[in-house]
């Protein structure tokens, strides 16, 4: 078995194993630590695909460098997304199936 070969195995496997990991996790109680920890897996999964699958290790650094920036404007979108959300109140939000009565006839 060729090296390139190995290494996609054991990518394959290392992301198998992840994805075991965060199901497994879904079901246990971690309180304010869930979602850091589904985040940190997730981006470890994320960079195995970008290091190995995209071959940016032996890509070129321009390559590299829009590579970063295309994970940039996500971390932007994402960060303003999350503002938004968070500063919205209840309130505020319509609820559309909600039943409005009409007032009583006399």
């Amino acid at each position: 078995m060729s090296r390139a070969l190995r290494w996609i195995w054991a990518c394959w496997a290392a992301l198998v194993v992840l994805l075991a990991t965060t199901t497994g996790l879904a079901f246990l109680p971690l309180g304010r630590w869930n979602l850091a920890v589904a985040i940190a897996i997730a981006s470890l999964k994320a960079l195995i695909v970008v290091v190995f699958f995209m071959e940016l290790r032996r890509s070129s650094g321009l390559v590299r460098v829009f590579a970063g920036a295309g994970f940039l404007w996500l971390l932007i979108l994402l960060g303003l997304t999350g503002a938004d959300y968070s500063s919205r109140h209840e309130n505020y939000i319509p609820n559309a199936f909600q039943r409005h009565e009409l007032p009583a006839k006399r």
